[in-house]
């Protein structure tokens, strides 16, 4: 009989641990704030080496082409990359978000001809607006409705810095936080001043997708 209740013991302690390591490994990926896809497009005037470092407040969790202390590559006048990539990839992961208070609510349905109309006005060609489509649209679950935040310079400058040089004449950087809704709600929007493309041009798209 002790014996059982020996086992019996030992039995409810394995369990506990496990489920306190379930709990534990939850609450870690709800933390979990990943900056998915951000696509960086380098347009010099004329064919360079470029060199570009993202300091990152979190964890750097992937890259390509393969990120060692930074990237430096050889980009001609119309963007291509090393003869190969349209734009540079990574992904991170953040210690922490800060949204602003506006932002847009778009049914689900909606989101493609938000995009057509949208991205444009932000400063995205046709090229990079389809490239970012053709990643979010398939990305996004299906939900009633969507609230769209823009992550503010501020915020980017912090905790997502790019060291680029030589120095791009203009940066546009686009990366989104994307929350599913079951309803419909009334958010502020912001006003939208769609920027000039003058000289070296350095062009960002990414998002967060909340869980």
């Amino acid at each position: 009989m002790k014996k059982i209740v020996l086992w019996i013991l030992i039995g409810l302690v394995v369990l506990g641990i496990a489920f306190a390591a379930f709990i534990a490994y939850e609450m870690h990926q709800a933390g979990r704030m990943i900056v998915k896809k951000p696509a960086l497009y380098l347009y010099p005037i004329e064919d360079s080496l470029i060199t570009v470092q993202v300091n990152v407040n979190g964890e750097l969790i992937n890259a390509i082409p393969e990120y060692e202390n930074g990237w430096t590559v050889w980009v001609t006048k119309d963007g291509m990359i090393e003869q190969t990539y349209d734009y540079l990839f990574y992904e991170a992961q953040l210690h922490k978000i800060d949204l602003p208070n506006e932002g847009w609510v778009v049914a689900y349905a909606d989101l493609e001809s938000w995009f057509d109309e949208y991205l444009i006005k932000f400063g995205l060609n046709e090229k990079e607006k389809n490239q970012f489509k053709d990643y979010w649209l398939n990305e996004l679950p299906t939900s009633k409705y969507y609230e769209i935040k823009l992550l503010d310079e501020q915020f980017l400058d912090e905790n997502m810095n790019l060291i680029i040089s030589p120095k791009p004449d203009t940066k546009i950087r686009l990366n989104f936080y994307f929350t599913p809704l079951k309803e419909e709600i009334s958010i502020p929007e912001p006003n939208i001043i769609t920027p000039e493309r003058n000289g070296f041009t350095v062009i960002e798209w990414g998002g967060i997708l909340e869980k």
